[in-house]
């Protein structure tokens, strides 16, 4: 009973710890790309968006609301950052529930250890506004249910009950991201194949299937006013054309690597073939978290094989079920002192010695941020570009009367024309602008951006073009056909600490004459 309690005291203690340096890195990081992206298109509230479900967008829109009395339009990062860190937190708090109800609070320690240590799951899902931090959520909730209705002793009318929660918490991890599919799609498989499949014969799977379709109904109605737009561009990365990608299936595995860490990713496939060793296994809950995180992780690692493309943090949902047995073999066998437990604790503290480094370097660069000569000699320069906000552009635009110290209107089309020409960059813009200026993007390839404005409200207005160096002459040639002149202006610094960074390209587009076509149908 000690024994129990000790460990209880010391899950706690790793999940509040870890809530509390998530929290900090949420105060201390700039908003990375994605990030920058959620808070340019998150400005109205809408059914979903071009592409996620809507979700993390719909969080990031009530935290800037619900902040707004506070501090304006000017809401800190880490207030807009704070339900993704309280989400990964519960996430903790189910992952390690499911691993102790099922093998007990020693494999839901190590599982929390592991869970912890992990690279992405401390940093990107656990505190960034990404959907991946509501997805892990509603899908571990969804788990845990499950596994109570199939390998736990429930009244009837309990297991109904907790079926119509499981749909609900489906349908809301079908509202974060369209990874809920495949973890759908386990699960069936999972009931199908084995006896767990006379639930079927009863109502209360399908009333769930039908919950979980009416929750995530305001994705597929916005997909249906703007002609399946979402579903073709997600599903059209991974159909690939050509032939096998040998580098981006490498890319896709240590990708993987360096997201989990090697340890991470390395003994949970050895605790998942432990852990299905025996007939018995295969359909017991070992089975069945296998059977919803797998398809993650073989899909999307498989994509690059046929040509398609891939990012590595797809494959993370999968990974995150596989942990509770990696928990399990490694509590199953750390009673007897066997040299694969003291194997895995050198590595978890390897593991928390890095973590360590990496945090107390990106303070380092954040306090004291480091001089053009270190940036050059360490290689850090792409890396920074990518990974800071723009300070210096807003006030330097301003400063040259380009564009108004503060906002003069909320209606989008009263306010000036920023013109980007990558999405990226309109990201970058429209974080550091935010209410001054409405931003768009002239490119094929736009993002949700097409979706926010159109440019013929500003027909026969002047128009603002502000992009990095190696995209802008190409965009400036590209805009040419759309204004009546384009004036170049000198550019501006982008700064960290008192060191330029790089220099923002700037072009003043007088009167314009025709609006910039967009690639997707509008509702």
């Amino acid at each position: 009973m000690d024994d129990r309690a000790a460990m209880l005291r010391a899950a706690t203690c790793i999940i509040l710890t870890g809530a509390l340096v998530r929290l900090g890195l949420a105060a201390l990081l700039d908003p990375g790309v994605d990030e920058a992206y959620a808070m340019a298109v998150a400005t109205q509230w809408q059914l979903s968006w071009f592409d996620h479900p809507p979700m993390a967008f719909w969080w990031v829109k009530a935290m800037r609301e619900l902040a707004r009395p506070f501090w304006g339009d000017d809401v800190p990062v880490v207030i807009l950052r704070l339900p993704f860190v309280l989400a990964f937190t519960a996430t903790s708090v189910v992952m390690f529930d499911l691993t102790h109800h099922r093998w007990g609070p020693r494999a839901g320690l190590w599982m929390l250890l592991a869970l912890s240590l992990a690279p992405f799951f401390l940093v990107s899902a656990g505190s960034w506004m990404v959907p991946d931090g509501p997805l892990f959520l509603f899908l571990a909730l969804t788990a845990r249910l499950l596994d109570r209705i199939l390998f736990s002793a429930c009244e009837p009318a309990r297991r109904r009950r907790l079926w119509y929660a499981a749909g609900l918490t489906l349908g809301l991890a079908g509202l974060s991201k369209y990874h809920a599919v495949l973890f759908a799609l386990g699960a069936a498989a999972f009931l199908l194949a084995t006896h767990h499949r006379s639930q079927l014969r009863h109502s209360a799977p399908w009333l769930a299937v039908a919950i979980a379709a009416v929750t995530v109904s305001p994705v597929l109605v916005w997909n249906a006013q703007h002609h399946w737009v979402s579903l073709l561009f997600q599903s059209s990365r991974g159909l690939g054309s050509g032939g096998p990608d040998w580098a981006g299936f490498a890319r896709a595995m240590l990708g993987q690597l360096a997201y989990l860490g090697p340890w991470t990713l390395i003994a949970s496939i050895a605790a998942l073939f432990w852990s299905l060793r025996t007939r018995d296994s295969r359909t017991g809950p070992a089975a069945f978290l296998a059977a919803i995180g797998l398809p993650a992780i073989v899909v999307f690692t498989a994509v690059p094989l046929w040509g398609g493309s891939a990012l590595p943090h797809w494959q993370m949902p999968g990974w995150l079920f596989l942990l509770p047995m990696l928990g399990h073999a490694l509590a199953a066998t750390s009673s007897r002192r066997h040299k694969r437990v003291r194997l895995a604790r050198a590595f978890a503290v390897t593991a928390l010695a890095g973590l360590a480094f990496a945090i107390v370097a990106v303070t380092l660069i954040r306090v004291v941020p480091p001089s053009s000569a270190l940036i050059a000699r360490l290689g850090l320069g792409g890396f920074l570009q990518e990974s800071i906000t723009w300070r210096g552009l807003a006030d330097g635009l301003s400063e040259r009367g380009l564009l108004p110290a503060t906002s003069h209107s909320s209606v989008p089309q009263d306010r000036p024309l920023v013109v980007a020409f990558r999405w990226i960059d309109a990201s970058r813009l429209a974080e550091v602008l935010g209410p001054r200026a409405t931003v768009i993007v002239f490119d094929s390839d736009p993002r949700g951006f097409a979706f926010l404005a159109d440019s013929a409200a500003w027909l026969g207005r002047d128009v603002l073009f502000v992009g990095r160096p190696g995209s802008f002459a190409g965009g400036l040639e590209l805009a040419q056909p759309y204004v009546g002149r384009i004036d170049r202006q000198a550019p501006i610094p982008i700064t960290i600490g008192s060191e330029t960074l790089f220099q923002v390209e700037v072009a003043f587009g007088r009167s314009l004459i025709s609006p910039f076509p967009l690639p997707y149908p509008r509702r």
